[in-house]
């Protein structure tokens, strides 16, 4: 599996940058962009060195501190993509990508996790990109999986560099 990005995205709404949340103020050295989505979703990107400790506690800071679900892929050379998610009204979830054993559940989770967004979205594509062993690099999956959850793109894929 080819990827070209090691680190960790986080994903969330708020007005702001992400890395001006307080939640995520331990980790703003590690920041290396803020990838706007559309309605104020954004995607935060963490570098390789980024040490998040406990990643539940960070999502339910977040999400209690955007009053918003929250996402995190983690993106690993040797371990492949990760992502968690939480919502106040669901809870949190976890799955790697392209794990068919837990596609179906998984995916009930992260429609959950769509409807707590605001999004109403379908179970079943998010299962059967989840469930089909990719090719792809695991970014391009894991961006296909936000477009499933109904964030959708900008148009402007370039990350925005944090100063």
């Amino acid at each position: 599996m080819r990827m070209s990005f090691a680190g960790y995205h986080i994903v969330g709404r708020d007005d702001r940058p992400l890395s001006e949340l307080y939640a995520l103020k331990p980790h703003r050295h590690w920041v290396t962009g803020n990838r706007p989505r559309a309605d104020n979703w954004q995607v935060c990107s963490l570098g390789p060195d980024a040490c998040l400790g406990d990643s539940v506690s960070l999502l339910i800071d977040v999400a209690a501190e955007t009053f918003e679900p929250v996402l995190l892929a983690s993106f690993s050379m040797s371990d492949g993509t990760a992502v968690e998610g939480f919502s106040s009204p669901y809870g949190y979830w976890w799955t790697r990508l392209s794990r068919a054993s837990c596609a179906e559940d998984v995916a009930g989770r992260a429609a959950q996790w769509a409807t707590a967004a605001g999004r109403v979205v379908e179970a079943e594509p998010i299962a059967d990109l989840l469930g089909s062993p990719s090719a792809a690099r695991m970014e391009a999956v894991f961006e296909e999986l936000l477009e499933r959850l109904g964030l959708a793109g900008t148009g402007d894929t370039s990350p925005r560099e944090i100063g």
